[in-house]
């Protein structure tokens, strides 16, 4: 018999593959790639369990390149581990930067993929703006 943590677990993992697209899975953390008219990014969603959190990070595209993948999961642990919010950025060995968006949610039953793909797209939609504004300060 299942304790009603790894219920929420096993619903929220059932969730997620209802909302993403996933490229990638590690463990429970899910990676996709969302692709619009305006803007190409990577989405990691993870569940912590080490508290019932579900941490949704925004990135740009390159973090998912197959030199960054390490970086990838290392970044998302350290937020993860921290519990930090907002706005984050990762320089890599080039010098170049990757900005991030992250937003965490608690992981509860009653969480559906119709609120999860609205929290996704309230996510991407916070990245898109700050990326535009960040790209006018910071031009490559």
């Amino acid at each position: 018999m299942q304790s009603p943590t790894n219920r929420n677990i096993q619903h929220c993992r059932e969730v997620i593959r209802a909302c993403l697209n996933i490229v990638e899975e590690r463990g429970d953390t899910y990676v996709a790639i969302h692709k619009d008219a305006d803007i190409e990014c990577v989405i990691v969603v993870s569940i912590i369990r080490a508290q019932p959190i579900l941490s949704v990070i925004v990135a740009d595209r390159i973090l998912f390149a197959a030199g960054n993948e390490q970086d990838m999961y290392r970044t998302a642990n350290e937020l993860n581990s921290e519990s930090i919010t907002g706005w984050h950025s990762l320089v890599l060995t080039d010098n170049s930067i990757i900005y991030m968006y992250r937003q965490c949610l608690w992981t509860t039953a009653s969480l559906d993929p119709d609120s999860l793909t609205e929290i996704l797209c309230d996510c991407i939609t916070e990245y898109k703006y700050g990326r535009e504004h960040l790209a006018q300060h910071n031009p490559t």
